[in-house]
């Protein structure tokens, strides 16, 4: 809080005016009880500091890796993501920059202080259905609301991209994110008030040579619960996890070990005309091109994997394995 004294100094610089040419052009100056001012505009405050911003935007160069492989993957053809800006701003001044109409996707968790925004270019997100329909991809010329069809497969973007987006906070908090709500405009949307705060993330996405926009927005209510941890420290910070991997490692022999695999040997083979195969009576006598003491074919999961030697062990019809386990050419 402000002393009065302090105030009067604040009118008084203000009322003086600009200073003069050799004063300097800082944006600070000396109150008259000698302590440094500096400018603060009220209608855009800082409330993400410089070390916080730069950890959000390490948290979204992992999301646009992991999302533009998933997208890859998905849409069958290269996908470029790439992280463009880092910048804290107003929800309103945010929401007028949109272009509509656009795929507008809350994001709910029980994780963070509230709900995020995503913004999908309406571009991109008909590119990627008509990718998926068997189309080159090609980012349509007028902006339209996709069709219940195209909505639908529209969800599978928007899925992949949502894993994607917990992938990347995974470091720092395991985010459990559902959709809340979609829209193609906000002025339905219930995310944050005009006046709050927020970091808004902008991508550029490169598909079939072309660019389009991909946009994140966080509320900083949204990101209270996480400011803490919001530091280079906490980020770069990489926990000894050499015990948890011996216990997932053995956990997962254990696992495999318990594993049913199929295992069939043919004691030979011989190829029949359908003419012979109905002409066969009782007594007649098929000729295998194996000899008896011939090795037999090992398959495992019906892949050829090794010859092997039938015998007895006991009572038991048994085999025993001659050549290594590895592919073989029957």
């Amino acid at each position: 809080m402000l002393s009065q004294s302090e105030i009067d100094a604040l009118l008084g610089a203000v009322a003086e005016g600009p200073p003069a040419p050799g004063a300097g052009g800082s944006s600070s100056a000396l109150s008259a009880a000698g302590r440094s001012i500096k400018t603060y505009d009220f209608r855009r405050p800082d409330k993400f500091s410089k070390d916080q911003l730069r950890t959000l935007q390490a948290i979204h160069e992992n999301v646009a890796r992991v999302a533009a492989a998933r997208l890859s993957a998905r849409l069958r053809t290269g996908v470029s993501i790439t992280l463009a800006d880092t910048a804290q701003m107003i929800y309103d001044e945010y929401v007028q920059g949109l272009t509509l109409p656009t795929e507008l996707v809350v994001l709910a968790n029980d994780e963070l202080g509230g709900p995020f925004l995503m913004d999908l270019d309406l571009g991109l997100a008909l590119a990627g259905v008509e990718r998926m329909l068997g189309g080159t991809g090609r980012v349509p010329e007028t902006r339209r609301e996709p069709t219940p069809i195209e909505s639908s497969l529209l969800v599978r973007i928007v899925d992949d991209l949502i894993a994607a987006i917990a992938e990347g906070w995974a470091h720092l908090v395991k985010l459990s994110l559902r959709i809340g709500e979609t829209a193609f405009g906000p002025s339905l949307l219930r995310v944050a008030a005009p006046s709050h705060v927020v970091a808004v993330l902008t991508y550029e996405v490169r598909l079939a040579g072309q660019t389009t926009p991909l946009t994140l927005c966080y509320p900083h209510a949204s990101l209270e619960p996480l400011m803490p941890r919001l530091s280079a420290s906490a980020w770069y910070s990489q926990p000894d996890r050499s015990s948890d991997v011996g216990a997932g490692r053995a956990a997962l022999t254990a696992a495999l070990r318990s594993v049913d695999i199929p295992v069939s040997a043919v004691l030979g083979a011989v190829e029949l005309s359908v003419e012979a195969l109905l002409g066969l009576q009782p007594g007649d006598t098929i000729r295998f091109e194996e000899r008896a003491a011939s090795p037999v074919l090992l398959s495992v999961m019906d892949q050829a994997r090794a010859w092997a030697q039938p015998g007895r062990v006991g009572d038991r019809l048994a085999l025993r394995v001659v050549t290594p386990l590895e592919p073989v050419e029957a």
